[in-house]
């Protein structure tokens, strides 16, 4: 056989291998090569969270598994609940800060901030590979935590419950991320869709 045609077909072997390698959906995992999670500890009460995808892995899963990642190390960490917080008031903040109290709850972080942060990766030439990653900061709490204002948080059991047959089939069993709860001083902590408005109902009687 001619040499250059061996070359090609060895080269069109290595490429479909190289697809197929590549071609695989993101698990739950460190981060690797393919995507994954990783974390780092702020302070006693907030870690930075974050899970990339690859460019085969849906927003939704990479979502799942950041919840599944959060859910986790709150339980590791001794704690109940957690809420997501804006990076900018406690991983861009000094742990020091008043801004961060290990005793409680500053009314500045009482605001839960999500969202799909589509990341750009180059490799050669013009042509990029667009993938999903949720990033955040979050707070983990107790039921005696020092509340002053209404917060919105996940149950970490209740997370990892209801997410750990998505995570362990590596997404092929369906699961849902719970509700929030709501959190409020004084009172017993509701689902966050039980306070959204609702369009009042329609009377059944004739003419009302």
């Amino acid at each position: 056989m001619n040499v250059n045609i061996k070359r090609t077909l060895l080269a069109y072997v290595v490429a479909a291998a190289m697809a197929t390698l590549t071609g695989c959906v993101t698990s739950y995992q460190p981060l690797g090569t393919t995507g994954g999670y990783k974390d780092r500890q702020i302070d006693d009460q907030t870690l930075h969270v974050e899970f990339r995808g690859n460019g085969y892995t849906s927003r939704d899963t990479v979502h799942k598994y950041f919840m599944y990642r959060c859910a986790e190390l709150t339980q590791q960490h001794g704690f109940r609940y957690f809420m997501v917080v804006p990076t900018a008031l406690s991983g861009a903040i000094p742990p020091t800060s008043n801004l961060v109290r290990s005793g409680g709850f500053d009314r500045t972080q009482m605001r839960k901030v999500h969202g799909y942060v589509p990341i750009i990766i180059y490799s050669g030439g013009n042509t990029g590979v667009r993938y999903s990653a949720d990033a955040a900061d979050i707070r983990m709490f107790n039921d005696d935590a020092v509340i002053t204002t209404k917060v919105a948080g996940w149950d970490a059991a209740e997370v990892v419950h209801q997410l750990e047959p998505f995570v362990h089939s590596a997404g092929r069993t369906a699961a849902d991320v719970p509700k929030a709860w709501v959190f409020e001083a004084g009172h017993p902590k509701v689902r966050a869709e039980d306070l959204l408005p609702s369009a009042p109902k329609s009377s059944t009687v004739s003419g009302v």
